[in-house]
């Protein structure tokens, strides 16, 4: 199931079967820069595509930045569920410092046909253990109940994610935290799953895919993107053979 292919993204989905994706996480064109890549695709056409793909229960996670990300929520605003705020560590924007503020944060818009799985990652705290009483509805009479709750040590976790955009070695302008990604796929999906990545970039997706032992099936179109990519996961898969 693994597989990485060089093309157009709408000619390879003609070879992916309906319903066998469990969960689409891309890094779309904004189409906000001068780069050859960076051309929105057809929208309508592609949200066709991903319901067809999809599985019942299965999710569409984007990233996305304004104006972009109106375009994107509008396009299919009956899918569209929440989205999730990543902080990163380091500033960009700075060629535009003297105009506008510097962007630290990026959005992660979730979107699905329906109810999906949800994996919650935790998040560590102190124990507690809370008491309280439960009167029910209100009344003189009504028998007091005591309530106590327990909480181990974890916290749900917030729509606010931090995760750093400066440790990894970069081969993408846009290239993503593998943490990043990986927190996303043990949100949405199941050990075994499937990730469709269709404007794979750097790969991040298909590497963060094989460190949560899902499957995954990547697009590239750029070829220089491709071979980036094809090398990334050379390296990645030695690496972990010496493990």
């Amino acid at each position: 199931m693994d597989s990485l292919h060089f093309g157009d993204c709408f000619d390879v989905f003609e070879f992916i079967e309906d319903r066998s994706i469990d969960m689409v996480l891309c890094d779309l064109p904004y189409g906000i820069t001068a780069c050859n890549w960076d051309v929105e695709l057809d929208l309508e056409k592609l949200w066709k595509e991903y319901q067809r793909m999809l599985k019942t229960g299965g999710v569409v996670v984007l990233t996305a930045t304004q104006p972009f990300e109106t375009k994107l929520i509008n396009s299919n605003r009956k899918w569209f569920r929440y989205k999730w705020v990543w902080k990163k560590s380091r500033a960009v924007g700075f060629l535009n410092a003297n105009k506008m503020p510097l962007r630290i944060h990026e959005d992660i818009l979730v979107f699905a046909k329906g109810r999906t799985k949800y994996n919650p990652q935790f998040e560590p705290g102190s124990p507690y253990i809370t008491k309280r009483r439960n009167t029910g509805k209100p009344g003189i009479y009504r028998e007091v109940k005591r309530c106590e709750t327990v909480n181990p040590g974890r916290r749900f976790p917030k729509d606010l994610v931090e995760f750093s955009n400066t440790c990894e070695k970069v081969i993408h302008s846009t290239q993503k935290p593998l943490a990043l990604f990986e927190y996303l796929i043990k949100t949405y999906t199941d050990i075994g799953d499937v990730v469709l990545d269709n404007t794979a970039g750097s790969g991040t997706s298909a590497i963060a895919a094989i460190n949560t032992d899902r499957r995954y099936i990547c697009i590239e179109k750029d070829m220089m993107n491709y071979l980036n990519c094809v090398d990334r996961l050379k390296e990645h898969k030695t690496a972990l053979c010496k493990v």
